[in-house]
């Protein structure tokens, strides 16, 4: 009989938008500190110490996709821009 690990909890992960040698995808760094490049054709590719310099964060998956809801069910960009208050200084 053999012992199998527990998957790795997805509330233990962080996920940030990124490019990786110019290409976009995400940047996911799991619990144990490892950190894997995610495409958008979902190739997933464990970087190392080496490849990290040509790695740029670009922002957290987790606000920008609840802002983007949130502006959705607010009628949109169109709507936002054209309700927003001018402010007078």
């Amino acid at each position: 009989m053999q012992t199998v690990t527990a998957p790795t909890s997805a509330g233990n992960l962080i996920v940030r938008y990124c490019t990786f040698h110019g290409e976009p995808g995400y940047a996911i760094q799991t619990p144990d500190r490892r950190v894997i490049f995610v495409d958008h054709d979902a190739q997933g590719l464990t970087l190392t110490n080496a490849d990290l310099p040509h790695v740029v964060l670009l922002g957290d998956v987790n606000t920008a996709e609840a802002q983007a809801l949130a502006d959705f069910l607010a009628g949109g960009a169109a709507a936002i821009c054209v309700s927003r208050r001018q402010e007078v200084a």
